[in-house]
């Protein structure tokens, strides 16, 4: 493993270009990719040339931290690139696996990981990623263009099933709190979250930010006078660019629920339609949501939705596994 110092920021440079190309190719919907200037930058290096470039970043949270509910207390992150040279990206995740490990000792081995995020059409990674004890726990969807989606249509159908649709408002910010805690309390069955004491406050000021920011983007779902689901949307967040390559405005579905008994019956299908609508009718092209990969639910049904992946999330949990 050599350092940036080592191997010359013009060299590092021109690397990063032509995995950056590598990046277009599998997708055109990825945006170019730097590591910025802080920290120290690793290479490997195969045939004298450099195959895979990495970033790592621990973060040691307390339980009662607002971030804690987003993963494991203590953590670990890679930025990586590479250009499909195997042996080198096999030793740039070892030495991070390496180096980040003790880092991270002195809690449940459970509340410790290692998590990348990587593009999804990127197959040629599986396999090295795998080999080290890591599995795909997140996909974060994308759907482009407009699809003729009607708002208005979907509301008919919610109303013929008794289901009504109003806007979120400040009032609502506990009920928003309680089912945001379901929801986060179903997801961490699979592997992505963590509820934590104290999770539901800390949702609820999420949700009041969010209120502030795009107040006419959450609505509530009533069946027969009790809440029955709520639908969120972020819409203008830097976070969201970043990710995607230059171009058309981008909205992010920050959460669809629906409570137990009421699923079935494509309610789930027209609450989307709903949200589609309102956001090609305001002129948005590009949408993103977040799902467990896990949950054997959300990929197929946000696939009939028309969303294809294009990051996966891989983590290994906990971060030091006996054996490897």
């Amino acid at each position: 493993m050599t350092s940036i110092s080592g191997i010359g920021a013009a060299e590092a440079a021109q690397a990063i270009e032509a995995m950056n190309r590598r990046d277009r190719a599998l997708d055109p919907q990825l945006p170019e990719r730097d590591f910025g200037a802080a920290g120290e930058l690793l290479a490997a290096e195969h045939d004298g040339a450099i195959r895979a470039l990495g970033r790592s970043t621990v973060e040691i949270l307390s339980l009662d931290d607002a971030g804690a509910i987003w993963g494991a207390a203590r953590r670990s992150q890679l930025e990586l690139r590479w250009d499909g040279d195997a042996a080198a990206v096999d030793r740039l995740l070892a030495a991070w696996i390496a180096e980040a490990g003790p880092a991270l000792a002195g809690v449940e081995p459970w509340d410790s990981s290692l998590s990348l995020r990587v593009p999804s059409r990127d197959s040629e990674l599986a396999r090295p990623l795998l080999s080290h004890g890591f599995a795909v726990v997140g996909v974060e969807g994308i759907r482009i263009g407009a699809r003729g989606a009607d708002a208005d249509a979907a509301l008919g159908r919610l109303h013929a099933a008794g289901v009504s649709v109003r806007p979120a408002g400040e009032a609502d910010l506990d009920l928003l709190a309680e089912l945001d805690t379901e929801l986060l309390t179903h997801d961490a069955q699979h592997g992505g979250v963590s509820p934590r004491p104290g999770a539901t406050a800390i949702l609820r000021d999420g949700i009041a930010e969010r209120l502030g920011a795009d107040s006419e983007w959450t609505w509530i779902l009533e069946q027969d006078g009790a809440a029955a689901g709520y639908l969120s949307i972020e819409t203008g967040k830097e976070r969201h660019r970043e990710r995607l390559a230059p171009g058309g405005s981008i909205a992010f579905i920050q959460a669809m629920y629906l409570r137990p008994d009421v699923r079935g019956g494509g309610l789930g299908e027209a609450v989307v339609e709903f949200g589609h609508g309102c956001l090609e009718a305001a002129g948005f092209d590009r949408i993103l949501l977040d799902y467990a990969a896990l949950n054997p639910r959300s990929g197929p049904f946000w696939c009939r939705m028309g969303y294809r992946p294009l990051w996966n999330t891989w983590q290994r949990r906990p971060a030091v596994l006996a054996g490897l």
